[in-house]
């Protein structure tokens, strides 16, 4: 890569045109190469992690709503915008847990891309350390992994905010509509989009500090916090001029939001199909239903949508240490360079690069406010610090490539082996850090990343006797899968075709997730003695671990009817705490059983 340091030598016009083009051309190309290799890291196996709890409760409903077409907004599987992706995408690829996670990949292989939106305000070094960093750390390759709307949001939420910049360094009208399509997205993904709108505008009045602060260091005043450009523009233009461009400003301001609410209509409208209520296609033939239906879209789901922020209330310091627990597993080396970032750039230079500052101030706002703003302890949240942190940090790891590459090119050994090997450290700690978590133990209760509702079970053990389990249900007719136990009883099974499920379907995550994806006949009871004689091919109850468990509820009360079944071990969690029992025992018929499990 061609030096960034100003040569002193006289050179053409066109030597420094053919220059620019060049470094701006490889950059590009660096930022596509790690670009694929992300997408690659993220496909690899996507489909060999048994499901999270969160994931098979979220993706059995969006395979029901692709069968029934019945969707309305519930803030518990929070917002629509994978429901109807995800919807569309069984539909076509069918259901699985490769197919369920496939979106959440190709989005979080996309982000190193969104680097490139800000090379005007980072040096070309720093753009493609930018991108490096959004592909390669441990977290955000995780939960590119995981169905889940964290890093989407994430990605949404960068691509806005790069589309804001060059807007206003730009001054083109697609980077206004492109960002805020973006931002309306975030919104339609996760309810913690209004997070990312408080800490933007935190860290935006400290930037914006920055200039008062600058201009009073150089006699301006207030003056020296407006932009010189915007600045000669109202001394250039009379007030006509002035009257016609605010004109045009306000023009664009409602083209914005019709923009922005247009999105937030489509994505939140019901889907009623032949259920009461409003529907989105219903109104399409019914014109009249419009004005409830953007009601509902809009008002209603924003009420339910500002209630998240109520759902938490726990000591602070333990989730905040449990959320450094994670970045020191996921992302000690960037937040390391992120603060070394961070420091060069304020103090040395003329003055501090606005990006960087911006990006370090709404990083550590995101790690103090989610460890406030979680209801429970989960390493995903801190996907909301990594991003804005890898700023910086892109920074700190470009000034250390800078440096070894000036060293060696005066002939300074010791400043080129010294960069070397702390590049190679970085790599180390975060390619051992990602093979862990990501490939070799992706589902385990020592991960750190791993949440207690991710199944323990060996997916080398446990794949093929769920793989065994959807063929047996497609192969038979009849009922296919029997529930025992008032922990598993639904009395009527048609309370789980549309949410929310009826009592019981909680406790069968993640098994219905994956019964649902073979179309699996599903009974349930709470009697022992209606497994005395004929019964389905495969049965499923919990173990007697704890006492909340109800008598005549589990393995125990059953095991003697179960001749000629064989007995398997399944942990729906991590482990067992209180009444959140994680071991179940799945009995299968011997002569069904298709592979060694």
């Amino acid at each position: 890569m061609p030096s960034e340091a100003q040569s002193r030598s006289p050179v053409s016009v066109s030597s420094i045109r053919e220059s620019l083009t060049t470094t701006a051309t490889r950059t590009q190309l660096a930022v596509i190469g790690i670009t694929v290799f992300a997408l690659f890291l993220r496909l690899i196996n996507l489909g060999a992690r048994v499901a999270h709890q969160d994931e098979a409760r979220v993706a059995y409903w969006m395979a029901r709503y692709a069968e029934n077409g019945v969707w309305f907004y519930r803030r518990f599987v929070h917002g629509p915008f994978f429901f109807h992706v995800n919807s569309f995408m069984f539909e076509i690829f069918g259901a699985n847990d490769f197919i369920m996670r496939l979106v959440v990949a190709l989005m979080g292989a996309a982000l190193p891309l969104a680097a490139l939106l800000f090379r005007k305000r980072l040096r070309p070094s720093e753009t493609v350390a930018l991108a490096a960093l959004f592909a390669l750390n441990p977290i955000l390759l995780y939960y590119s992994r995981f169905l889940r709307n964290d890093v989407p949001l994430a990605m949404v939420m960068v691509f806005a905010l790069g589309f804001f910049v060059r807007f206003f360094d730009t001054r083109k009208l697609r980077y206004l509509f492109l960002g805020v399509a973006s931002f309306a997205l975030g919104f339609t993904m996760k309810e913690n989009a209004l997070l990312y709108l408080a800490c933007w505008v935190g860290a935006g009045a400290l930037v914006y500090d920055h200039r008062l602060f600058l201009g009073r260091v150089g006699n301006e005043g207030i003056a020296g916090a407006i932009p010189p450009k915007l600045r000669n523009w109202f001394r250039e233009n009379d007030g006509r001029t002035i009257k016609r461009t605010v004109l045009k400003g306000v023009g664009v301001v409602l083209l914005v939001v019709v923009e922005f609410l247009a999105i937030i209509v489509f994505f939140y409208a019901p889907r009623s199909q032949t259920r009461p209520g409003v529907g989105l296609w219903k109104a399409f033939s019914n014109p009249g239903m419009f004005p409830e239906l953007i009601h509902t879209s809009t008002v209603e789901t924003w009420q339910q949508f500002i209630s998240w922020s109520n759902s938490s209330d726990h000591a602070y310091l333990p989730y905040l240490i449990d959320s450094l627990r994670s970045l020191e597993v996921g992302a000690l080396a960037l937040c390391l360079l992120a603060v070394v970032g961070f420091l060069v750039d304020r103090y040395s230079g003329d003055r501090p690069n606005a990006l960087v500052s911006f990006g370090f101030y709404w990083g550590v706002a995101s790690v103090l406010g989610y460890s406030l703003a979680m209801d429970i302890k989960a390493a995903w949240a801190m996907v909301h610090a990594v991003v804005p942190l890898a700023f910086p940090a892109a920074v700190g790891l470009a000034l250390i490539f800078r440096w070894g590459r000036e060293g060696y090119e005066r002939g300074d050994d010791v400043s080129a082996v010294a960069a070397a090997v702390l590049l190679l450290l970085v790599s180390a700690q975060v390619g051992m850090a990602a093979y862990d978590t990501s490939y070799q133990n992706p589902q385990s209760p020592d991960n750190q990343l791993v949440q207690y509702a991710q199944s323990a079970s060996s997916p080398d053990d446990v794949k093929p006797l769920l793989s065994d389990l959807q063929q047996i249900s497609q192969e038979n007719d009849g009922t296919d899968v029997l529930f025992f136990g008032e922990e598993l009883d639904t009395p009527d099974e048609s309370d789980n075709d549309v949410p929310p499920p009826g009592p019981g379907w909680h406790a069968r995550l993640p098994l219905g997730w994956y019964f649902e994806t073979a179309d699996a006949e599903v009974a349930s009871t709470n009697r022992s003695t209606d497994l005395a004689g004929e019964k389905p091919p495969i049965v499923v109850t919990l173990n007697n671990v704890s006492t909340c468990i109800s008598e005549d509820g589990t393995a125990e009360d059953i095991d003697s009817y179960m001749e000629g079944y064989e007995a398997h071990q399944f942990q729906r969690y991590g482990f067992n705490s209180g009444c959140h029992v994680s071991d179940m025992t799945i009995y299968v018929e011997e002569e069904r059983i298709i592979s060694e499990s």
